[in-house]
C-alpha cells in the first residue's frame, strides 16, 4: 500500500479553519498520515527547515494542505497535491516585489511540479486560473466538508435580547461595520478573534453595546458559541469558501452574509444577503432576522438542506477517489 502523507502548516495562534479540515480528513481516511510542519514563516531559514522536515516524512502521495507551503512540491518525490483555500490572503503583500515572489513560488513553480491542484470552491479555482492558466488540466474542485462534531442544536430564539455570533476580526471579516449596525438594536454579540485598536476604541466609546470577546479559542469553544447564539454574523468582504455559513446551517441558526467572492456559491438561498459596505443595510438585515420569525425559520430549514451538500462522508469520498487515481498512475 502506498504511503499517503498530508502536510499541514504550523498552526497560527487563534486560527482553526484549515487545521480542523485537515484533522477531519486525517480521522476519516485510512492510512493518511498527518505531518505538521515545524515552522510558520516565509523567511528563508524557516522555509529551509520545512523543506528538510518534509523530505524526511514524505510518502508516495504527498498532499500539501496549506498553500503557503506550496514550495514543498518542488522538493518532494512521488505524486503531489496542493489544496488551495483562497489566493488573495495567501498572496497578499504590501510589497509589489514580495507579491511577485509569492505568486512565483506559491503558484507558478509549484503548479508545474504537482499532479493535482484541489480548490475548495469554483471561485478559488477561477482565481488560480487567473494567475496561472496553464494549470487548468490539474485543477479539481473539492468543496470543504463541515466538521462532523457540529450537529443540529435547536434553540428558542431570544426575541428580547438576541445573541449574535461574529467569528473573525481581520479587516475582511467586517466587524467594525457590524458593530456600527447594531448600535440602537437591543442585542448581544460574541466576538471571536484579536481586536485591533480601531475596534477596541469603537467598543470603548459605545458602552451600550453588550459584547463578549474571546481570542485563541479551541474549536470545542466555537461549537459552544454556535449552540448558544441566536444569529450568526458573516458579512465578509472576501472568502475562498466561508465555513461559518455551513456551520450556522448545520447548527440551525439564521445567518446574514454578503454576496462577495465564493459566498453565494456555497450559501445559495440559505442566508440573508446584505450589502457588506452599507451599515444601514446590515442593520436592516439584522432587524429583519430578529423581527420576522417566519422568514428566520425558513432560512434555518434551507440551511439544513444546504448543509447536506457538504456532508463529510461525501467530501471524504472525493479525496479517497483522488488518492486512488494518483496511486494507479
Amino acid at each position: 500500500m502506498k504511503k499517503k502523507v498530508m502536510f499541514l502548516r504550523k498552526k497560527p495562534l487563534g486560527e482553526n479553519s484549515i487545521e480542523e479540515l485537515a484533522y477531519t480528513l486525517n480521522r476519516a481516511i485510512e492510512d493518511l498520515e498527518l505531518v505538521i510542519l515545524p515552522e510558520y514563516s516565509d523567511s528563508i531559514r524557516h522555509i529551509i527547515a520545512n523543506i528538510k522536515f518534509a523530505r524526511k516524512h514524505q510518502g508516495d502521495i504527498n498532499h500539501i494542505f496549506s498553500p503557503t507551503e506550496a514550495y514543498l512540491a518542488v522538493f518532494l518525490r512521488g505524486k503531489k497535491i496542493i489544496t488551495w483555500h483562497d489566493l488573495k490572503t495567501a498572496l497578499l503583500s504590501n510589497s509589489i516585489f514580495k507579491g511577485f515572489l509569492r505568486k512565483l513560488f506559491y503558484v507558478v513553480i509549484p503548479s508545474v511540479f504537482v499532479h493535482k491542484l484541489t480548490c475548495i470552491s469554483q471561485f478559488t479555482a477561477n482565481e488560480l486560473l487567473a494567475v496561472f492558466p496553464y494549470a487548468k488540466s490539474k485543477i479539481k474542485v473539492i468543496h470543504n466538508p463541515y466538521n462532523s462534531n457540529i450537529t443540529y442544536s435547536p434553540k428558542k430564539f431570544s426575541q428580547d435580547n438576541p445573541l449574535i455570533l461574529h467569528i473573525g476580526t481581520a479587516e475582511r471579516k467586517n466587524l467594525l461595520r457590524v458593530l456600527k449596525a447594531i448600535v440602537g438594536i437591543k442585542c448581544r454579540i460574541i466576538i471571536v478573534g484579536r481586536l485591533n485598536e480601531t475596534q477596541r476604541a469603537f467598543l470603548a466609546s459605545h458602552a451600550e453595546i453588550q459584547y463578549e470577546h474571546y481570542q485563541d479559542v479551541s474549536f470545542d469553544q466555537i461549537i459552544q458559541f454556535y449552540n448558544s447564539c441566536d444569529l450568526v454574523s458573516f458579512p465578509s468582504l472576501y472568502e475562498g469558501f466561508g465555513m461559518p455559513i455551513l456551520e450556522a446551517n448545520v447548527v440551525g441558526r439564521a445567518i446574514f452574509t454578503s454576496k462577495c467572492a465564493a459566498i453565494p456559491e456555497i450559501a445559495g438561498d440559505s442566508v440573508l444577503y446584505v450589502d457588506p459596505v452599507d451599515v444601514n443595510d446590515i442593520r436592516l438585515g439584522i432587524n429583519k432576522l430578529i423581527q420576522d420569525s417566519d422568514y428566520r425559520e425558513n432560512l434555518i430549514l434551507k440551511g439544513l438542506t444546504n448543509a447536506q451538500k457538504y456532508d463529510c462522508s461525501k467530501i471524504i469520498a472525493e479525496y479517497v477517489e483522488l488518492y486512488a487515481q494518483l496511486s494507479k498512475q
